[in-house]
């Protein structure tokens, strides 16, 4: 679990990156769109992606013509099909689409969710990619396609574990340690002892840090040497303690060596 984006404007995560000026403006257009905004009008996305209106207008125009936008009768825009088609290549070539096909029979106790979700470094984020649900899971957890800062959390602790400390420690003033429960650690050098712990571990472990009256373990998932993801567990506080949090630990590192065996991690030790 990490911290939810709550601006929608993408030039506001990350600095401009060289390239093509045009194919620049368009991906700032398709990535104005988010979880809490799937449907803008012209004003709102041209706000959103930092553009003139008649620039967004002619740049959505195209979009609409390829299949990467969609255009409402009241004229306001939502994304396309053409990007589900292209989505489902991404998804169906990756290291986490084979955890995703391997985690299909992963057993979930009632209450609990199994999370994987992919790293996208450039941003410093997370985003869901697969929600695995058991019959009363929290509604809270966040959704397929959400896109979270990589912050407090076991699913954030755990992709930070997989890099080296020192890569951490330059990391950490670009995240936002936020206050969102009691137990959120908002100190950087406690938060930093949390991520040596689950890097010692093989698992990161939390109990509501992110959300109150959820707690949930999460393992790296490794390619060439560097966290891609992360394959995570939550659930309601009563019906994970630890003991049923570090038997999940071995039960995901069970299920990464399965789905891929030259990137199954150590075994899981107490804590």
């Amino acid at each position: 679990m990490a911290a939810e984006f709550t601006d929608r404007t993408p030039t506001t995560m990350s600095p401009r990156r060289r390239g093509v000026r045009a194919v620049d403006r368009a991906l700032d257009v398709l990535t104005a769109f988010s979880a809490a905004h799937p449907r803008l009008q012209l004003s709102e996305l041209a706000e959103a992606a930092g553009l003139p209106k008649t620039s967004t207008h002619r740049i959505a125009v195209t979009l609409v013509e390829r299949g990467f936008l969609r255009q409402d009768g009241d004229g306001a825009y939502t994304l396309g099909s053409r990007l589900i088609e292209l989505g489902s290549l991404v998804s169906a070539t990756t290291e986490l689409a084979r955890l995703t096909a391997a985690a299909q029979a992963f057993p979930l106790s009632g209450g609990e969710a199994l999370l994987v979700a992919e790293a996208d470094w450039p941003d410093k984020s997370l985003i869901i990619t697969t929600k695995l649900q058991s019959p009363h899971s929290p509604t809270a957890l966040s959704p397929v396609g959400r896109r979270s800062v990589l912050a407090n959390g076991c699913v954030s602790q755990a992709v930070l574990s997989g890099l080296p400390a020192e890569e951490v420690r330059s990391l950490l003033p670009h995240l936002r340690l936020a206050k969102r429960t009691p137990a959120s650690i908002t100190d950087a050098e406690e938060f930093l002892r949390e991520v040596e712990a689950a890097r010692n571990r093989g698992h990161a472990v939390e109990v509501e840090q992110f959300l109150p009256g959820i707690a949930g373990v999460a393992v790296p998932v490794m390619s060439a040497g560097r966290p891609i993801g992360a394959v995570a567990v939550c659930g309601p506080t009563a019906n994970l303690p630890r003991r049923r949090l570090n038997s999940l630990a071995l039960d995901l590192k069970q299920l990464l060596g399965r789905a891929l065996p030259a990137q199954a991690p150590k075994a899981a030790s107490g804590g």
